[in-house]
C-alpha cells in the first residue's frame, strides 16, 4: 500500500495581513518582461492569502477563509459576531483585489455541542430537527451566514477533513469531526438547504477530504461512504445529493492529483452524479533549515519532507497535472506558516517572518504562464519497459509509468508546454517547433530564447530524486526540475504529440508495438480481447494500421489469408501512437476446438512489423 504523510496541524487563527520583510533571501522578485500577466484566473487559489499582501502579486482568482462557528456565536444562538474574524474592511480589501473569497464553515461552539467530550469537533445538537426549525442551531447559523455575506461570499465549504478520526495514526490536531458519514450527511443536507434559503445564488461544497488517510487505513473513501448514506435518502436525488461541488485535499505527489480526479469522477457516476471537482489544499512539505525549530522537520525525522527546490518543482508539476486532469479549481495550502515552533508542519509559500520560499516564485511562474488557457492536453512519453503494473492500465495501481511528462496549454496563438523528467538520469528531450518564436522559462520565471534545431525545440531535463520508502524501484513521486517552453505564433489546432528523446536525427524514425497477453482461452461462442500499445521513436508520428496477415491452426498448419467464418478477428482501423487499443477475436458456437494462430501486420510510415496472437478454443 502506498503511503502519504499525514499532516499534523491545527487551523491557524485568522489575523491581519503580514508585511513581508524580504523577498527570496532579500532580492527583488524577477520581472516578466516578455509576457504580461493575464487577468486573474478563478482556477488558481491560495488558502488564507489575506495573511500576506504578496499573495496579490500572483494572479490567483480565489482564496479560502475559515469562519469558525465557535468564534462567531460563542455565547449562544443569539450571539452574533460574524465580522469579528474578518472586519468588513478586511473582506472588502480582498474582494477589491479581484480575488473571490470562499468561506469554510466548521467547529461547534460549546452551547451547541451534542457531545461535549468532542469539543468543537462535536456533532451539533438538534441537527436532526427539521432543517428550518428554530432550534436546529447549525441550520440557523448557516442560513444567517449565507444571508449576511450574500453578494460578497457566495461559495461555502461545509467543514474540512471530516474523515479523520481522533484515533487515526497522525490524526491528532487534524481531527475536526466527531461524527461519522451519516452525521456528516445530515450536517451537509441541513447546511445546503439553509445556505440556499439565505442566498439562492450560493454554491455549497462537500468537505475537502484528504484521500490518503482513508486509503492507508483500508477504509472506503469518506466521500463514497457519505454518498452511500445519501443514496438511501429519498430526498437526495432531487436535490443533487445536497452539494454542488466536491473538494479534496491532496498532497505530495503530482501523479495523485491526476489519478484521483478520474477515480472521484467514476465514484460520482456510480450515483448518477457529475459535479465539479476542486483541490482545496495541495502542497509538498519542505525541509527549511532557516525556520525556527527547523530540526523537527529534518528528513531524518520526517522522511517525506523535501528540499525547498523540490517543493518548487512540485508546485509547477502539481498545478500542470491538476489542470490537465480537469479539476475546476486548485488551491495551495497555505500563504504563510502558522508559527513553525507550535505547529508540526510548514506549509506556507512565505515563512512566519514574511520571507518567501522558492515555491512562491514557482507558483507565480506557473499561474503567469498557465492562466487563461483555452485548450489543454496531457501527452507524456511512456516507458516501454514495465517494472510494475502501471496505472491506468492497472486500475489497482497508484503508479503510472511515464518517463517524460508533458502538459500543453494553448491560449490563442501562444502554446505553453511544461516538461519534466521522471528518470534517475538526465534526459535530452525535444518537441516540434510549431510557432514563429520560442523561449525557455525556468521555475523562477527567467526567460531565455530557444532556437529550433531541424524544426525541433531541444532541452535537457534534470533527473528526479524524490522517492518514497514504499515506491517501486525506479518510480519518483516528484519529477525533476520542470521547464516551460513558450511558443508564439502557433496556428490554431496544431497537433500535440509525445515528446521525443535525443537530438534530431540521432536515430531512424521507428515505432514499437506490443500485444498483451500473447494467448487467451475462449469458449465456443465467446470472445477474447488483446490489448495493443504502441510507441513512436525518434520522431515517428504516422498512424499505425493493423491487418490480418495470415491464419493457421494445429489441424491446418499451413497459413491462409482468411480464417473460417466461425472465428473472426476485429481490428481498429488505426492505433494512435502512445495509446492503448484492442484486438477482439469473436467465435461462433460451432467453432473448431483447438489452438488458433493469428499473424497480424502493423504498418505505418513505410515500416511494417508482424506479431502473433493465439486463441485456444475449449473443446
Amino acid at each position: 500500500m502506498r503511503h502519504r504523510t499525514m499532516r499534523h496541524r491545527t487551523r491557524a487563527s485568522l489575523a491581519t495581513a503580514l508585511i513581508a520583510v524580504a523577498l527570496l533571501g532579500g532580492g527583488a522578485l524577477p520581472t516578466f518582461a516578455q509576457t504580461a500577466p493575464p487577468a486573474r484566473d478563478i482556477r488558481f487559489g491560495i488558502a488564507e492569502g489575506h495573511k500576506s499582501p504578496l499573495s496579490k502579486q500572483v494572479n490567483i482568482g480565489w482564496e479560502r477563509l475559515t469562519f469558525g462557528w465557535s468564534a462567531i456565536q460563542p455565547g449562544g444562538p443569539n450571539d452574533w459576531r460574524a465580522d469579528f474574524a474578518f472586519t468588513p474592511q478586511m473582506l472588502q480589501n480582498e474582494l477589491a483585489s479581484g480575488v473571490q473569497v470562499v468561506g469554510l464553515l466548521q467547529f461547534t461552539p460549546p452551547w451547541a455541542q451534542a457531545n461535549p467530550a468532542d469539543g468543537q469537533r462535536s456533532v451539533p445538537r438538534n441537527l436532526n430537527l427539521p432543517w428550518d426549525h428554530q432550534d436546529n442551531y447549525w441550520g440557523q447559523f448557516t442560513r444567517r451566514m449565507a444571508k449576511h455575506y450574500a453578494g460578497r461570499i457566495n461559495q461555502w465549504v461545509v467543514w474540512n477533513e471530516p474523515e479523520i478520526r481522533n484515533e487515526d495514526p497522525g490524526g491528532g490536531s487534524s481531527w475536526t469531526w466527531g461524527g461519522g458519514p451519516a452525521e456528516y450527511y445530515q450536517l451537509l443536507k441541513v447546511a445546503y438547504r439553509n445556505i440556499k434559503a439565505g442566498n439562492p445564488n450560493a454554491t455549497v461544497t462537500f468537505a475537502g477530504t484528504s484521500y490518503w488517510l482513508d486509503q492507508n487505513a483500508g477504509r472506503q473513501q469518506f466521500f463514497r461512504r457519505v454518498l452511500d448514506v445519501a443514496a438511501g435518502d429519498p430526498e437526495a436525488a432531487a436535490n443533487g445529493f445536497f452539494f454542488d461541488v466536491a473538494s479534496f485535499n491532496i498532497y505530495r505527489a503530482p501523479d495523485d492529483l491526476y489519478r484521483i480526479y478520474f477515480e472521484m469522477k467514476d465514484t460520482m457516476r456510480t450515483y448518477g452524479l457529475d459535479k465539479p471537482l476542486w483541490i482545496t489544499e495541495t502542497n509538498a512539505m519542505p525541509y527549511d533549515p532557516s525556520v525556527p525549530c527547523a530540526d523537527r522537520y529534518h528528513p531524518t525525522k520526517n522522511p517525506s519532507n523535501v528540499p525547498l527546490d523540490v517543493q518548487a518543482d512540485y508546485t509547477i508539476q502539481g498545478l500542470a497535472l491538476s489542470l490537465a486532469a480537469g479539476w475546476d479549481r486548485v488551491e495551495w495550502y497555505q500563504m504563510v506558516d502558522s508559527n513553525t515552533c507550535n505547529e508540526s508542519a510548514i506549509w506556507g509559500l512565505a515563512r512566519d517572518d514574511g520571507t518567501l520560499r522558492p515555491a512562491f516564485q514557482a507558483f507565480k511562474t506557473a499561474v503567469n504562464y498557465f492562466a487563461g488557457f483555452n485548450r489543454i492536453a496531457f501527452k507524456p512519453l511512456g516507458r516501454w519497459d514495465e517494472r510494475w503494473a502501471p496505472w491506468p492500465r492497472s486500475k489497482q495501481s497508484y503508479y503510472p509509468n511515464w518517463q517524460v511528462y508533458q502538459v500543453v496549454m494553448d491560449r490563442g496563438s501562444q502554446r505553453v508546454t511544461v516538461l519534466w523528467n521522471s528518470d534517475a538520469s538526465p534526459l535530452r528531450v525535444r518537441i516540434p517547433s510549431v510557432g514563429t518564436s520560442a523561449r525557455l522559462v525556468n521555475k523562477a520565471g527567467q526567460e531565455t530564447p530557444l532556437t529550433p534545431v531541424a524544426n525541433w525545440l531541444v532541452v535537457d531535463l534534470k533527473p528526479a530524486s524524490a522517492r518514497g520508502p514504499f515506491d517501486p524501484d525506479g518510480y519518483f513521486y516528484i519529477g525533476g526540475e520542470p521547464l516551460i517552453i513558450v511558443q508564439e505564433g502557433v496556428p490554431a489546432d496544431s497537433p500535440i504529440i509525445e515528446p521525443r528523446l535525443g537530438d534530431p536525427g540521432s536515430a531512424t524514425p521507428d515505432f514499437r508495438i506490443e500485444v498483451s497477453p500473447a494467448a487467451l482461452v475462449a469458449a465456443p461462442g465467446g470472445a477474447v480481447t488483446f490489448s495493443v500499445r504502441t510507441q513512436g521513436l525518434e520522431g515517428f508520428a504516422e498512424p499505425v494500421s493493423l491487418r490480418l496477415a495470415s491464419y493457421s491452426t494445429q489441424r491446418f498448419p499451413d497459413p491462409v489469408d482468411t480464417p473460417p467464418q466461425t472465428i473472426t478477428p476485429l481490428f481498429p482501423e488505426n492505433v494512435a501512437l502512445g495509446e492503448s487499443s484492442s484486438i477482439t477475436i469473436q467465435t461462433q458456437p460451432d467453432v473448431e476446438p483447438g489452438i488458433h494462430y493469428f499473424s497480424i501486420e502493423a504498418s505505418g510510415g513505410g515500416i511494417a512489423k508482424t506479431f502473433d496472437v493465439v486463441v485456444q478454443i475449449e473443446g
